[in-house]
């Protein structure tokens, strides 16, 4: 995505969290930079799906930093706009962002997490090759409501 697409962004983001708060770890109050948290570094991106000249689809990749760790990319801020939801959007972005990890060296897998109720995001991520590894038992707070956060992960080579 471009610089010029913050504004889009923002609002597609603050729309979600508002809309969607049982999806998220993050509440629309945090304190959370609300633009693009990428910029087209290899090993790092955000891909997004406009439709009407709409933002309808977001998702970042970033690969970890550590010296130890740089085999791993985190998969986050992934959501999808509510008209589009349903319609295959996000399977076709996110093969598109497993496409592209194919070309970032020595990177082994993709981690991410999901909030455990959030059982549609869960099937998608299955269909492509996810698998659960750990679960945090109310790992997140919403008013008196504790929830489960599920961690996944999707070797891409081995």
């Amino acid at each position: 995505m471009r610089q010029d697409d913050d504004p889009a962004y923002r609002a597609l983001w603050r729309d979600a969290l508002q809309q969607h708060a049982q999806c998220f770890r993050i509440a629309a109050g945090d304190d959370v930079p609300a633009e693009i948290p990428t910029r087209g570094a290899e090993d790092r991106l955000t891909l997004g799906a406009f439709e009407k000249n709409a933002l309808v689809w977001i998702v970042s990749l970033e690969r970890d930093r550590g010296v130890k760790l740089r085999h791993k990319a985190l998969l986050f801020r992934m959501l999808v706009a509510s008209e589009v939801a349903g319609r295959g959007v996000g399977n076709s972005l996110l093969l598109e962002v497993l496409s592209r990890t194919q070309g970032i060296d020595d990177l082994r897998c993709i981690h991410l997490t999901v909030l455990e109720r959030n059982q549609r995001a869960r099937d998608l991520y299955r269909s492509l090759g996810f698998v659960d590894f750990a679960l945090e038992p109310e790992a997140v707070r919403m008013d008196a409501e504790y929830m489960g956060e599920v961690q996944m992960m999707r070797f891409l080579r081995r």
